[in-house]
């Protein structure tokens, strides 16, 4: 690692704009200067990023796995797989996502994190856990494990709560039982409780949030739209969202899960401000078509045909196979939005979704080095993570 870091001659990328030729200093894993024009700061590495983006890297919110790994593996070796895989893509920190499986299942995968959590430099830096499932509503399980959809017990979930201090994120159904309890939980421990995997109306959701409620995963995808019941008609978890200034939430951006139009519709609803993008990647990412699982090695069978992973009968997507870099080109091309917003999307907005923003999120002395240099085509050429370097090729 080198101690000073000079990156020069690039496009910096702010939170509403881009500033042209403009010099970064990185001291200790810190930016320690920011400056338009040449800046001097005599012996130490120097980095030419002419005709380049200098960027903050991207906080991947939902990503299970990559390059044949997953989270739900629990080895060190795996989770190691997946941040490599991902740092290639821009992602310098990410929430380690598991999947709806067993109590023991999932705190053996929690201890594999933390173990990896104290290898630095080699990928993307777990920043901690997202617990996606098995909370939820079976009628929307997804591509989880049928067999591991439950309600929340205090009994189980202040084990798990209670094993480790990186969960800063948690997907539930707030309609089924025993989800009051576990989001005033969840609340009181600064964890993130998020909406998702559920067909809640619109004033269960107006009730959770009450609770504490706070995002929702996945937007469009595996939650209620407007509910009908007799002639009547009332809004689903959909068009709570769009609607409640106290919601922030994500879209999946690969192209696939959305079209242009519910992409447009949710940024203009939530505004650049509240809504994050993420990969919700799974282990096929950056493999060859095949057949894949889903969270385990014994989770559900997905199919990855031609770059897109589906239930083995057609009927969803099961999650994706893309890296950060890849919803940056979505927003930018399909949906419009700005450069400078789209990455906003990527970095600032998903930190401050988890209560890091003066840390992470933007480009700004006093924060922490990690960066992506990437060219007009959203390829990335450089990855930093904390000042350091990491291997993209």
């Amino acid at each position: 690692m080198a101690e000073r870091l000079l990156i020069k001659n690039g496009k910096l990328i702010t939170t509403n704009t881009v500033l042209d030729g403009y010099s970064l200093l990185i001291e200790d894993g810190i930016v320690a200067e920011i400056t338009p024009g040449d800046l001097k700061a005599g012996n130490c590495e120097t980095i030419d990023a002419s005709d380049l983006y200098v960027s903050p890297g991207f906080i991947d919110l939902h990503i299970h796995g990559g390059n044949g790994s997953d989270v739900m593996d629990a080895t060190i070796d795996d989770l190691l797989t997946v941040t490599t895989f991902h740092a290639k893509g821009g992602t310098t920190g990410l929430l380690a996502t598991t999947a709806a499986d067993s109590l023991e299942n999932i705190l053996v995968a929690i201890d594999a994190v933390h173990h990896a959590q104290s290898k630095k430099g080699v990928g993307s830096e777990i920043l901690g856990i997202h617990i996606e499932g098995p909370y939820f509503n079976f009628e929307k399980k997804g591509c989880h494990l049928a067999e591991a959809i439950r309600n929340p017990a205090p009994n189980e979930y202040l084990q798990l709560l209670d094993a480790t201090d990186q969960i800063r994120l948690m997907t539930l159904a707030p309609e089924i039982e025993g989800a009051d309890g576990l989001i005033q939980e969840l609340s009181k421990r600064n964890i993130v409780p998020s909406c998702g995997h559920s067909n809640a109306s619109y004033n269960q959701i107006a009730r959770a949030v009450e609770l504490g409620l706070k995002h929702s995963t996945h937007l469009y995808c595996a939650m209620s739209g407007v509910i009908k019941t007799g002639p009547k008609r009332e809004g689903g978890i959909i068009e709570s969202t769009l609607l409640l200034d106290d919601l922030t939430t994500e879209v999946i951006a690969d192209g696939r899960h959305l079209p242009p139009e519910l992409m447009k519709l949710a940024v203009k609803c939530k505004t650049t401000d509240r809504l994050a993008v993420v990969s919700d990647a799974m282990r096929g990412a950056g493999m060859p078509d095949g057949v894949y699982t889903f969270g385990s090695k014994n989770g559900t069978e997905a199919i990855v045909k031609g770059g897109v992973a589906t239930m083995p009968d057609n009927t969803g997507y099961a999650s994706s196979t893309i890296q950060m870099n890849d919803t940056i080109r979505v927003m930018r091309d399909m949906v419009g939005v700005r450069l400078e917003e789209a990455v906003k999307m990527a970095s600032f907005v998903p930190a401050r979704i988890l209560g890091i923003d003066a840390q992470r999120g933007s480009l700004a002395v006093g924060k922490a080095a990690d960066i992506v240099l990437f060219d007009e085509e959203i390829c990335v050429h450089r990855t930093i993570v904390g000042g350091v370097t990491i291997p993209t090729s």
